[in-house]
């Protein structure tokens, strides 16, 4: 069960690295008026990574368990550290147009995409695709 838990946790920590670090995927999702799925939105990136993970003591849930290494961990706790303090212009969160504008978010997320280069080569090959795989907009059907 340990090893399934492992396993299931770092496949939703890459994809949520994925995610926060892809700028095309959040243009795409975020300012999709039709889009009426709750996931694709800055507010939910951010819950699925620090939330839904456990890491906002600074992976220390993981690290207690060897779910994450050392070396991953220091490839990621800075821009980790950043993300923790990035506050949306005007404080709102689901002002989408203005955090992609915003130079602050396009900074994470090019230190996102630094971070994403350096895990890539410490990963298997199943793990850096999802890390790294283009990952497209699921629309939600109409009702």
């Amino acid at each position: 069960m340990a090893t399934d838990d492992k396993n299931l946790w770092r496949e939703r920590w890459l994809a949520c690295v994925n995610e926060l670090t892809s700028f095309d995927l959040q243009k795409s999702a975020w300012l999709d008026k039709t889009n009426t799925n709750p996931h694709w939105s800055f507010v939910e990136f951010l819950s699925s990574y620090f939330d839904d993970l456990g890491i906002e003591d600074s992976y220390e849930y993981p690290l207690e368990r060897g779910w994450l290494t050392r070396q991953e961990f220091e490839i990621i706790k800075d821009w980790h550290e950043t993300l923790i303090n990035y506050r949306s212009p005007q404080y709102e969160d689901y002002n989408h147009e203005a955090i992609l504008n915003d130079p602050s978010w396009l900074a994470i997320l090019q230190k996102g995409l630094d971070v994403k280069n350096k895990l890539a080569l410490t990963l298997t090959e199943i793990e850096g695709k999802i890390l790294t795989t283009d990952i497209q907009l699921k629309s939600t059907p109409a009702p």
